[in-house]
């Protein structure tokens, strides 16, 4: 293809994709300026490529899709840490966005899709910070322009999280998660983006605890009346359809009982109530681009009911 980004721009800017090079914030800018700036109108129409001149406009943004959104990458290692080897994140996701520099036409039609489908994870690790939510994350230096097209944050913790942390104004997230393997009493209330379609909050206990089990019954209890509000004062209320109970399979760490030798992960049970938030239109017009979906997988296996509260069974 022609126009391959401007003769000019095309390899600073591919010295800066593919080396992550850091560069002075004013010459960052400016070059997301450029790249913002290009359009139809100032690109080369691209007649000569089949992609254009032969395919459909809808078979050639399938084509983009499937070849620009995250997917889980079948060639790379397992994952090792123990805290993030849960359900559908076994293997790790790529995303491959060398068709982004072929020429501005494609880099103008593809330029969204990378965050439009992927998942941001974000694991508050205990065993090496109480205070993870201060460190210092890319989201914060997201541009404008790019938070406008966050599609999913997926955030889990040993601790009671900041639910605004990643809430700021610039991030127009479609979809957020939070998976919590920690008692609190009450659900803070935070404003959630306008673009928000769907909150998910998760509780997870050990299987073989059933004490704990009830406790986060009730703490789910008390969260799941509250409609959220996003900053346009629209509500997004409870959608039982997709508010459900499942256990997994997984490790724990087990310390030493002095006898034994050290200690060392053994395998486990989690008990995971999840709820969930749901504006009342189809995933499709949210999850287009979601070719991953990790909140499902077939290592999921659904509690014997579906979730009832404590108060709905007194009934």
């Amino acid at each position: 293809m022609q126009d391959c980004m401007g003769a000019k721009a095309e390899p600073k800017f591919q010295e800066i994709t593919q080396k992550g090079l850091a560069i002075p914030k004013r010459e960052a800018r400016a070059l997301r300026r450029s790249l913002a700036e290009i359009k139809p109108e100032n690109s080369n129409s691209q007649l000569q490529s089949p992609l254009y001149s032969i395919l459909p406009n809808e078979v050639r943004n399938s084509v983009f899709e499937y070849a620009v959104c995250q997917v889980v990458n079948p060639f790379s290692k397992p994952e090792t840490h123990h805290a993030r080897r849960r359900p559908s994140h076994e293997l790790l996701p790529v995303i491959d966005t060398s068709l982004l520099r072929t020429c501005r036409l494609v880099y103008y039609e593809t330029r969204a899709i990378p965050l439009r489908s992927t998942t941001h994870h974000r694991y508050g690790d205990q065993a090496i910070s109480y205070e993870s939510e201060d460190w210092d994350h890319y989201l914060f230096h997201l541009s404008n322009q790019s938070g406008q097209h966050l599609y999913h944050l997926h955030t889990t913790v040993w601790h009671i999280p900041r639910f605004d942390t990643h809430l700021q104004q610039h991030m127009h997230w479609r979809r957020l998660t939070w998976t919590i393997y920690k008692i609190f009493t009450r659900f803070k209330q935070v404003l959630f983006p306008d673009s928000c379609r769907e909150v998910n909050l998760e509780f997870e206990t050990l299987r073989n605890d059933p004490l704990h089990q009830r406790i986060t019954r009730q703490v789910a209890d008390g969260c799941r009346d509250l409609p959220l509000i996003r900053r346009n004062n629209s509500r997004i209320e409870i959608d039982e359809k997709y508010t459900l109970e499942y256990t997994w399979d997984g490790l724990i760490w087990q310390p030493s009982d002095g006898t034994t030798g050290p200690g060392g992960y053994v395998a486990t049970t989690y008990h995971v109530t999840r709820l969930c938030w749901r504006v009342p239109e189809p995933e499709r017009n949210y999850m287009h681009y979601d070719h991953w979906d990790c909140l499902r997988s077939e290592k999921i296996k659904p509690a014997p009911s579906s979730y009832v509260s404590d108060n709905e069974g007194k009934g």
